[in-house]
């Protein structure tokens, strides 16, 4: 078995250039590092899940590597959350230990490493804690081809843990860098968070090319404008939020761009009025991608010279992932379902979901679809009456119900 991190990593050792354009390290010094931590932090632990709440950042780079690579399993977190969320979410998916620069004080955590001194990284570096969590209910070690753990929100809101082996990981990299035109003299400029799966692609896609990235430390989109000239950007992603600001409160479409190749959008459907204004600016520039955490998580992409003549499509399938239309019961609809090496291994501790949503080998996407004469497919409607805003889920029928609780409101 190959394992994700050290395919990430292959060929690394003789680039020598910084890996993020904003920070220290560089490509060459990686693979030393991350065996370090390994070998030093690491060693004793084997299958165990290891909770990861960073920001993108050397410290979260190096953490999450290793991790992966020493045989365990990294469970990324989102930054900011309440102490009280965190060791909820911990003690829910039964993780073992808990590394983040927050001080948690919690009766359920036990602090055992906060001096990373001795690696003689960043000084940075010395402000992680590595928490273990103290739980009756300890997971058992099935974690053996799992690389990574992503939480992704219910129809109902609550967190479900989509576990991806190495394989899914190696397999969706590959496909998108046949698809997207990623080489290792790009500069992406990376606004996305990293403990959400299409902005970990993407930081892994890069990864995987040796190419540079600036980090987008701004709470601003807006301040991607000036970063792109200044940094000489060729690439950023967004989701439809991201293009939704940049073109309707800021002025980023009266401003040229001589050095970006490429821009890409998933995470949701961008309404076409947006696609046609971001097309005529920048022409067979726009790749727009359709996907899932659960396959790792890109399913398709209509090509940006496709596009202005398929605007509403999600795409074809990216290579090595297969479509199939089944059937909806007492209805004239029918599901996308997904098949391939990226689809998930299934969800943590639920043996009964993971069931519901993966038939004969396919995920069930829960997005009712239709596809052309060319093969291009279409999304019609969810099946849930879920809607994603800002990278979350929500669930239609819980908003109706709680606000029909308010007696104020009818």
């Amino acid at each position: 078995m190959s394992n994700f991190a050290n395919y990430l990593l292959k060929d690394s050792e003789k680039v020598d250039k910084k890996i993020f354009i904003n920070n220290k390290i560089k490509y060459s010094q990686l693979n030393k590092i991350v065996n370090n931590v390994s070998k030093k932090i690491l060693i004793d632990f084997k299958n165990k899940l290891f909770g990861l709440s960073l920001g993108l950042s050397e410290e979260f780079l190096i953490f999450y590597l290793a991790i992966i690579q020493s045989g365990n399993t990294v469970v990324l977190l989102e930054t900011g959350l309440s102490d009280e969320r965190y060791v909820e979410i911990c003690k829910k998916f039964k993780i073992s230990f808990f590394i983040t620069n927050k001080k948690i004080q919690d009766i359920n955590l036990k602090l055992i490493k906060k001096n990373f001194a001795d690696l003689d990284i960043d000084k940075s570096i010395n402000n992680l804690n590595l928490y273990s969590i103290n739980s009756k209910n300890k997971q058992k070690a099935r974690f053996k081809d799992i690389a990574i753990i992503l939480l992704t929100s219910g129809s109902t809101g609550s967190k479900k843990g989509v576990m991806l082996t190495h394989q899914n990981l190696i397999s969706n990299t590959n496909s998108i860098l046949k698809i997207l035109p990623i080489n290792k003299k790009d500069i992406v400029n990376l606004l996305l968070p990293v403990s959400y799966s299409f902005g970990l692609s993407i930081l892994n896609t890069h990864l995987k090319r040796n190419a540079n990235i600036f980090i987008h430390n701004s709470p601003f989109v807006g301040s991607l404008i000036n970063e792109l000239k200044k940094y000489k950007c060729t690439s950023f992603y967004g989701v439809p939020s991201t293009f939704e600001i940049l073109i309707n409160k800021t002025n980023f479409m009266d401003i040229n761009y001589p050095y970006l190749k490429y821009i890409s959008q998933a995470g949701g459907a961008l309404s076409v009025t947006i696609k046609k204004k971001i097309l005529d600016k920048f022409k067979n520039k726009f790749f727009v991608m359709y996907g899932a955490t659960e396959g790792s998580p890109r399913l398709s992409c209509v090509p940006a010279k496709m596009l202005n003549s398929k605007l509403n499509s999600i795409g074809k399938p990216i290579p090595g992932v297969k479509f199939k239309l089944v059937g909806i019961n007492n209805s004239k609809d029918f599901e996308l379902a997904a098949k391939g090496e990226n689809i998930m291994r299934g969800y943590l501790n639920d043996e009964k979901l993971t069931k519901r949503k993966i038939k004969n080998g396919y995920f069930l996407t829960g997005d009712v679809a239709y596809k052309d004469k060319d093969g291009y497919y279409y999304i019609k409607k969810r099946l849930d009456r879920t809607i994603k805003r800002y990278g979350y889920k929500i669930n239609l029928n819980l908003i109706e119900n709680t606000i029909k609780k308010i007696k104020f409101v009818k």
